[in-house]
């Protein structure tokens, strides 16, 4: 038997002041106030192997559809009630057919699923029926073509009809990145380059092991944010914001003030064991790592954290990261940071997993994922902003 009921633990209230800053006389800070609250799961489960790294939102903000990875199916999980809903069983073959391994879920303005797999991204009504399919791999387009070691990357956006997909577009070689405009109906696809994204590359870490390799990359990522498509990445604080009713692209500083603007260390990026990429990642996890930006609706901002690693020595002489300084940054909407502050002591363990956070917005808070005792939980920060 399990949880039958709702934890609701209060963690602890912090007024976390941002210091006076040379750069931002505005800039004030954050009354935080965090409490945990448990999934309740019945006599069922949730797959938290990948936490709930390749999970996403509703459009309504009202649940979470957790992805069962190279299993048919989605978890959902009601985020009101906070209860387990259902397990979504996804047809194997067929045309409503799932995809080979589903990375990537997210929403549309319908309410509608976005599920991203290797080869196509796919939208589903919530009865599980397949409403549009696009292939991305493979493909000859009109206007700008992908060249060689040019693909599209991250999940894509498309409009209400599904005539129009946004999304970005990475050159595996020179680590360009591209703003893409695809018709799907013409077959025409625009490439916008994205000014300095291609810097990012500097930071990632590679480990060749015969004809395999790891890879710890910096990934580009948009969302959609109201009418406007937010791009960032983690290297740095600026972002590319495309508007889409007056359908331009125009860039942010988002300059924060109680951490670095970007990484600026130099590293190898080809190492020759696993130690050193291991080791490597710390040193530039080190550096401050940004968040992509989350809307927060009930209180009409924009809101991002930013995390810097606190790795400390293990008993073989070698690094781990194991704690993580972490900030939260209010943003206008000129994407002017406006208050900022550092988060209590405790929440940076939150970061120092081997599973990446993936926080999202509700109701004016931010929702962290926890495994308590392998059951899913959420730390909450409550922005009294």
């Amino acid at each position: 038997m399990k949880n039958h009921f709702t934890v609701l633990l209060i963690i602890g209230v912090l007024n976390a002041c941002s210091t006076p800053s040379s750069r931002t006389d505005q800039v004030e800070g954050i009354d935080i106030f965090i409490d945990t609250v448990l999934i309740d799961t019945g006599e069922d489960f949730i797959n938290l192997k990948s936490g709930i790294y390749f999970s996403g939102l509703s459009n309504d903000g009202k649940h979470l559809f957790n992805s069962g990875g190279t299993s048919p199916y989605l978890e959902r999980i009601n985020l009101e009630t906070l209860k387990f809903e259902e397990k979504m069983d996804f047809d194997v073959d067929g045309p409503n057919a799932f995809g080979d391994y589903v990375y990537g879920v997210s929403s549309d303005v319908n309410n509608n699923l976005i599920l991203t797999s290797h080869f196509s991204t796919s939208i589903f009504n919530i009865e599980k029926q397949k409403l549009k399919e696009y292939l991305l791999i493979g493909r000859n387009f009109k206007g700008d073509e992908l060249v060689k070691r040019e693909q599209f990357t991250s999940k894509i956006i498309p409009t209400s009809d599904y005539n129009i997909i946004f999304g970005l577009v990475e050159n595996h070689d020179t680590g360009e990145i591209f703003f893409a405009i695809l018709n799907e109906e013409t077959d025409v696809l625009r490439k916008v380059k994205l000014n300095e994204f291609e810097k990012a590359i500097d930071f990632t870490v590679r480990y060749q092991q015969g004809r395999g390799a790891s890879v710890s990359p910096q990934n580009s990522e948009i969302v959609r944010l109201g009418n406007k498509l937010v791009i960032t990445n983690p290297v740095f604080s600026n972002i590319a914001v495309y508007d889409l009713v007056e359908e331009n692209l125009k860039y942010y500083a988002c300059l924060p003030t109680l951490t670095a603007s970007e990484k600026s260390g130099t590293y190898t990026r080809e190492v020759n064991s696993r130690e050193e990429f291991n080791i490597r990642k710390i040193e530039i996890g080190k550096e401050v790592t940004f968040l992509p930006l989350m809307r927060d609706s009930t209180n009409n901002q924009y809101v991002r954290m930013s995390i810097i690693g606190q790795p400390k020595m293990n008993d073989n002489g070698l690094p781990e990261m194991n704690d993580h300084k972490v900030f939260v940054s209010i943003l206008n909407d000129s994407f002017e940071v406006t208050k900022e502050a550092e988060v209590a002591d405790g929440i940076g363990k939150l970061f120092s997993t081997p599973i990446p956070q993936k926080p999202f917005m509700k109701d004016g808070k931010v929702w962290l994922y926890l495994n308590v005792n392998d059951e899913l939980a959420f730390v909450r920060l409550d922005l009294d902003a």
